[in-house]
Order: structure tokens, then C-alpha cells, then sequence
């Protein structure tokens, strides 16, 4: 869970998923997966889609937000209809350069702060 001043979700939002893929793109995928509180990928899903579900490719590279800005990328918060949170799809890169894939989170609130859901990682 995690707890978000009013009026500033969008940024704590992006700045959790940011903090995620830096551990990402170090290949921690035990890690990364703890940070969410729950997610719909297991450890070897999240591997296979890194590898565009073709176990015969490598695993892609991706970058660390922090240490590769790309203004290509494209992040998009959106809030559910009935208030309840909002889900976020963000674009991965590798090189600095748009990699196909994107990472899809849920913030469902919960009292004053917000469950971090991992939805999905699939091609664009």
C-alpha cells in the first residue's frame, strides 16, 4: 500500500512505478514483484513476457527510469468512473527508445492510501 498526498496521486504514482523499474531493469524480478501488493503475473510470466513470450528469445533489457529519460514514452493515468483509484499504463523503453511493451498498473484506494496492483505486461 501506499499513501499519496491529495491533489498529488499522478506524481506518487509515476515516481512508485519509476522506483519499480529501476529494480527491473537490474533483473530482481522477486523484487520487483514484492513492491505490488498483489499481482496477476508469477515470476515466470513476468520473465516470459520480458521475452515476448517466446522462451527461445532473450530477456529484453529495460531501461531504469531514473538513469535513461525518454520523450517518447508515454504514460497515461486515468481514474476509474466510480472513484475508486485509477490504473496506469506505462510505456517501457530500452536505449532510451520505445520497446513495445507496457506495463499496465491498478491504485485501487483503500482507506488513506492505495493497493498497488501489477495487471499486466504485454506488447502495445
Amino acid at each position: 500500500m501506499i499513501y499519496v498526498e491529495k491533489g498529488k496521486e499522478q506524481d506518487s504514482f509515476i515516481a512508485f512505478i519509476e522506483h519499480a523499474l529501476g529494480i527491473l531493469s537490474k533483473k530482481e524480478y522477486k523484487s520487483f514483484l514484492s513492491l505490488f501488493d498483489n499481482s496477476r503475473l508469477a515470476e515466470q510470466d513476468l520473465i516470459r513476457a520480458l521475452q515476448y513470450l517466446d522462451e527461445t528469445c532473450p530477456v529484453l533489457k529495460i531501461d531504469d527510469p531514473a538513469l535513461m529519460k525518454s520523450n517518447q514514452q508515454e504514460i497515461n493515468l486515468i481514474a476509474f468512473n466510480d472513484g475508486s483509484g485509477y490504473y496506469m499504463d506505462y510505456d517501457l523503453t530500452t536505449n532510451g527508445k520505445i520497446n513495445d511493451l507496457t506495463l499496465q498498473v491498478e491504485f485501487k484506494k483503500e482507506g488513506e492510501g492505495y493497493i498497488v496492483l501489477f495487471d499486466d505486461l504485454h506488447t502495445m
